[in-house]
């Protein structure tokens, strides 16, 4: 640990009894504990003393008198504790564990970033289209889309992941995706405003699987707060507010677009369910009425639904860093279907 706080008024108020000498060897000794990141070993008290230079006889007597005063010693361990430490330490490698994880996920972009680069580039080659080797994606992206139509670019993306590419633990069986336009689909297309009207409600046998399979429908970055997914799956399912199948089934049927662009417009997983997103647009590939198809008629109740109607406009996708709210797409979405389908209702 190369740091840690110092708060001027704790310290005064926790040391003003001492001696400018014991305040010396406290300081010292707080040096330590936090430098090896653990509780100052007292088994040998001359090497302990020597460690905090203490060496003339009323050093020693400082060192004695502020361990008996702010640590606890563990007479099986040998060791002083300092609560006030630890509690510093263990907030501290919280810390580290967190900022080890972002690392890692800016890691893995940042790999995912130079693969999609590398490989659209070597299909312009291929198409004998020059272009500048640090050129900016969204020119990269232009070319692309300009010279290979006929190529998926969504493959270069984050594509959508599996059930069975999630790792398994120990004595935990994940089921395989259902297939599309399965049953699973079927039941969820055909209850889409009272997903369990008339069904009692379901037991889930094994809740880490199933949240272990519906999770593989979404980004790994949207996977968040696993813990709370799972309770509110319960809570759902068995509340019989919807069924198992009827979750699956939705994320298989959107996962597609939940995927897209590394998950951009993505929300994490407890989002999508505390909004009910399982009875969003992508659920359902039907005509809603005006002409436009792939869209539901309840479009504008869910922001899939927008985006949706907005790609099938052809409305320019949503700009977060212009656009801080979505609102102003939505807007943008509403006056396009007005101007395009003569203000029909859908």
């Amino acid at each position: 640990m190369h740091s840690y706080p110092h708060h001027i008024g704790d310290w005064n108020t926790a040391t003003m009894h001492l001696s400018r000498l014991e305040r010396s060897v406290y300081r010292e000794a707080l040096d330590i504990y936090y430098d090896t990141e653990g509780p100052l070993d007292g088994t040998d008290f001359d090497r302990l003393a020597r460690r905090v230079r203490c060496v003339l006889p009323e050093e020693k007597d400082a060192l004695k008198f502020i361990l008996d005063e702010f640590f606890e010693f563990d007479i099986e361990s040998g060791l002083y504790v300092h609560h006030r430490c630890e509690r510093e330490l263990a907030a501290y490698r919280a810390g580290q564990e967190q900022r080890a994880e972002v690392k890692k996920g800016v890691v893995e972009r940042q790999a995912n970033f130079r693969e999609r680069r590398s490989q659209m580039f070597a299909v312009l080659r291929e198409r004998n289209v020059a272009i500048d080797f640090n050129a900016r994606m969204p020119e990269i992206r232009a070319a692309f889309k300009e010279h290979c139509p006929d190529v998926d670019l969504s493959r270069f993306g984050h594509a959508p992941v599996t059930a069975n590419q999630l790792p398994k633990t120990k004595n935990q069986v994940i089921p395989p995706n259902p297939p599309a336009g399965g049953a699973g689909e079927q039941a969820a297309a055909q209850s889409n405003d009272q997903p369990n009207a008339g069904q009692q409600p379901e037991r889930l046998e094994n809740p880490a699987a199933f949240v272990a399979q519906l999770l593989a429908f979404f980004p790994e970055k949207r996977r968040t707060r696993v813990l709370e997914v799972s309770r509110l799956i319960v809570e759902l399912v068995e509340g019989g507010k919807v069924r198992s199948a009827q979750l699956l089934a939705a994320a298989a049927a959107q996962s597609a677009v939940l995927c897209k662009d590394d998950g951009k417009a993505c929300p994490n997983v407890l989002r999508w369910l505390k909004e009910s997103r399982w009875v969003d647009a992508s659920v359902t590939v039907t005509s809603n009425g005006s002409g436009v198809t792939g869209v539901p008629s309840d479009w504008r109740q869910s922001r899939s639904g927008i985006e949706l109607m907005g790609e099938q406009l052809g409305v320019k996708p949503w700009d977060e860093g212009k656009e801080k709210l979505f609102k102003f797409y939505e807007n943008r979405v509403i006056k396009a279907f007005d101007a395009q389908l003569g203000g029909a209702h859908a």
